[in-house]
This record gives C-alpha cells, sequence and structure tokens, in this order.
C-alpha cells in the first residue's frame, strides 16, 4: 500500500489531500470529522482495499488544508468538494464514505450535486437533536485550555486509545479553525431530504457515545428514500477506529451490492 499526498483546489481554496495510489483501484472519498485531518481515515482505508481505494482530503480548516474566516457548512464544504473532484480529475460520480460532519459534508454534496455521487456511507451522522455530542463544546473549550486538560479530557474518555492517540487528537483539535467548531456548534440538527442517491448509514451504539439514536436512523433512512441502516453493537462514535473490521465489511457488502451501476477503475 502506497499513499501519495497533494494539493488541489476546491471552491477556490488549498486542500490538502492524501490518496492511496498502490495498489490501484476505484476511488472512494473518505472524509473525516470535525476538528480532526484526513490523518486519521489513513488506518481505516487500508480496509477498503483492494476494492476501494481511499481519497480522503483536509476540510477546509482542518489540517493543512487552508482556513478561510467563513464557509464551514456542510453546503460549503460540499461546494469545496465538488471542485476538488474536478481539479482531482476524478471520474464522477464518485463514492463517498463520511464520518459525523463529514457524513452531513456527503449528503449535503448529493443533494446539491448528485451527478457527482455514485453512493453514500454515513458514519454515525449527527441527525439526532436528542443525541447530541456532548464532546464537541467540552474540546472546543479545552482547546484554549491549560496545557495538558484536553489531553487528559480525550484520554478519559477513550483509555484504551492511550496517551498517543489523546496527543495526536489534542494537537489535531487545537490546529482546527475556531470558525469550523463555531459553526458546527451554533448549526440546528442537519435537515434531512429525500435522495436519488444509495445511502447506507452504520448507526454506533449511543450508549457508548454514538450520536444516532434507533428511531432517528430509521427516520433518516425512510425519508432519505433509497437508504439502508445497520447499528453496530457497541461501537463507539468514531466507529471506524473502535469497530474497523465490521464497518469495513458492511461498506464492501453495500459497495458490491451496487458494482453493477457502473463503478469505474478510472483514478
Amino acid at each position: 500500500m502506497r499513499w501519495d499526498s497533494v494539493r488541489a483546489r476546491g471552491n477556490g481554496l488549498g486542500l490538502f489531500v492524501r490518496r492511496v495510489v498502490e495498489p490501484v483501484a476505484p476511488p472512494v472519498l473518505l472524509v473525516h470529522g470535525l476538528g480532526v485531518s484526513s490523518s486519521v481515515m489513513q488506518p481505516f482505508a487500508r480496509r477498503l482495499l483492494p476494492e476501494l481505494a481511499a481519497v480522503t482530503p483536509d476540510l477546509p480548516g482542518h489540517g493543512q488544508s487552508d482556513a478561510p474566516p467563513d464557509g464551514y457548512s456542510p453546503s460549503d464544504y460540499a461546494t469545496d468538494l465538488a471542485e476538488l473532484i474536478g481539479d482531482l480529475q476524478l471520474q464522477a460520480p464518485v463514492a463517498y464514505i463520511g464520518h459525523s460532519l463529514g457524513a452531513l459534508v456527503g449528503l449535503s454534496l448529493a443533494e446539491l450535486q448528485p451527478a457527482l455521487v455514485r453512493w453514500l456511507v454515513l458514519l454515525d451522522p449527527p441527525l439526532d437533536p436528542a443525541q447530541p455530542n456532548r464532546e464537541v463544546p467540552e474540546v472546543y473549550r479545552l482547546r484554549k485550555g491549560q496545557p495538558g486538560e484536553l489531553e487528559r479530557y480525550l484520554l478519559e474518555r477513550n483509555p484504551g486509545g492511550g496517551e498517543l492517540l489523546a496527543q495526536t487528537l489534542a494537537r489535531e483539535f487545537r490546529q482546527a479553525s475556531d470558525a469550523a467548531f463555531e459553526s458546527m456548534l451554533n448549526a440546528p440538527t442537519y435537515t434531512v431530504r429525500p435522495l436519488a442517491t444509495r445511502v447506507l448509514i452504520l448507526q454506533a451504539d449511543p450508549s457508548r457515545g454514538g450520536v444516532l439514536g434507533d428511531q432517528a436512523a430509521a427516520t433518516a433512512a425512510h425519508t432519505l428514500g433509497n437508504a439502508t441502516f445497520v447499528k453496530i453493537n457497541g461501537a463507539t462514535h468514531a466507529l471506524h477506529a473502535s469497530h474497523p473490521a465490521e464497518v469495513a465489511t458492511a461498506i464492501r457488502e453495500f459497495a458490491a451490492r451496487h458494482s453493477s451501476e457502473g463503478v469505474s477503475s478510472s483514478r
């Protein structure tokens, strides 16, 4: 497995992109959640091979991408990624996997530019007003706190991840734009609308910090119209990290069912 990194354009912004270049496989946009970067998706990306080769950008205001003063709604990010697809010369429609905020961006992209999205996988999307992600305001506050406070909080929330992971995530959270956090904190719950795009919702376990309850998952799938949902029992909100094998299997099976709809190996 070999990665390459490039800078590409997204709605006039410079976006940093990591992508798998060996082995060659059909591309899939793999998009991170709030406050982190494409680097956190790299361990999971190898589980998608050999069927799918990840193209994973840093969203604006995150990682090594440009950080504009505003433009951090899901539709803003979707517009950025629409240009990115063209700039990278990815043959549309492109498969899409997004976690949390990245899932909302995928929904918005499929709504605004349906011809660009082959299918869509939503990893524990924040679509349930009854299940807010309580970590977001706390992380936002602790980013500007005393040295070590954020690291201790992250380690307490995920002791199995170890100190190195807590330190890595804290560094990424501090690097992310304040405006990106503030936009998410101040936004209403995303409104789901019917889509022609095929969608798989992978739901984390609300008892382990998942942000999508059972009824909200069923309602979202029904509203989307062309969607199914699968609950990963015991999974945390970052279910691709806590239960990567189960998540990857569900995605590969979903992709295989729709491979006859014109998946191309062109990169």
